[in-house]
């Protein structure tokens, strides 16, 4: 059984909602989505022009191109191994913008929450705590103010930071460092980082400096998805 998640939809762009009824075989394809769109329909904090989907197994990309309806106006930013970025028309001769959607296979970093079904079954979206465990990662390969905000929207939201360094010290092994993640979550230089709100460095601050010991922290499954019952078609657990 698979709990599910309000819909924050409101922050998404116009180009987003139009094509979100589009997303709803992302489902039966073992997607879940990762990312400042999911952190958004958990918070509803902050708009994200993006969609970006994580599978554990290598992608099947014909059967993308085949699945979803959005694909046969698409076009193909990126085409790499277990990644497909495409762009995607919200609408025929629609004058709403364009939208990106990313495809990641492959990912073998596994989950330590449960991921949530929107409640129109559209999206299974990551839990808190794997995007924590991400956005910590992330700010490590990329100084980014969106991503500092998402972090901060996640710490109000009560997220532990401790526990999130653990649960990405979890997933990703030695290649994560919970001592450089907390010296980047408090230096506000690089990129856009200036435009970081005072308030924000604050709250970024004041979490960092009451971090202790690390938890233990367990991977919970490999398989990023839930399967959704009879909604899962027979054979949707091989590789996409």
């Amino acid at each position: 059984m698979i709990a599910t998640i309000a819909l924050r939809l409101a922050k998404l762009p116009p180009g987003q909602r139009r094509l979100w009824p589009e997303l709803r075989p992302s489902v039966d394809l073992g997607f879940v989505l990762y990312g400042g769109t999911a952190i958004s329909l958990h918070l509803g904090h902050r708009r994200s022009v993006d969609f970006d989907f994580f599978h554990d197994r290598p992608l099947d990309k014909d059967l993308i191109r085949a699945t979803f309806p959005f694909m046969r106006a698409a076009t193909t930013l990126q085409d790499a191994r277990d990644t497909l970025v495409v762009l995607a028309p919200a609408a025929p001769r629609s004058s709403v913008g364009a939208v990106k959607l990313s495809f990641f296979g492959g990912l073998t970093f596994g989950r330590v929450g449960d991921p949530l079904l929107t409640r129109d079954g559209v999206l299974e979206v990551a839990s808190l705590d794997d995007l924590m465990a991400h956005k910590l990662k992330v700010i490590l390969q990329r100084p980014e103010k969106k991503d500092y905000e998402d972090i901060v929207a996640m710490i109000r939201a009560g997220r532990s930071m401790a526990q999130g360094l653990a649960a990405a010290r979890a997933m990703f092994g030695k290649s994560f460092q919970p001592a450089a993640a907390l010296k980047a979550l408090v230096y506000f230089e690089g990129g856009d980082l200036a435009l970081l709100s005072r308030a924000d460095r604050n709250t970024l601050i004041a979490a960092a400096s009451a971090v202790g010991p690390l938890p233990t922290v367990m991977l919970r499954s490999h398989s990023l998805a839930i399967p959704i019952g009879a909604s899962r078609k027979p054979g949707s657990s091989r590789a996409v």
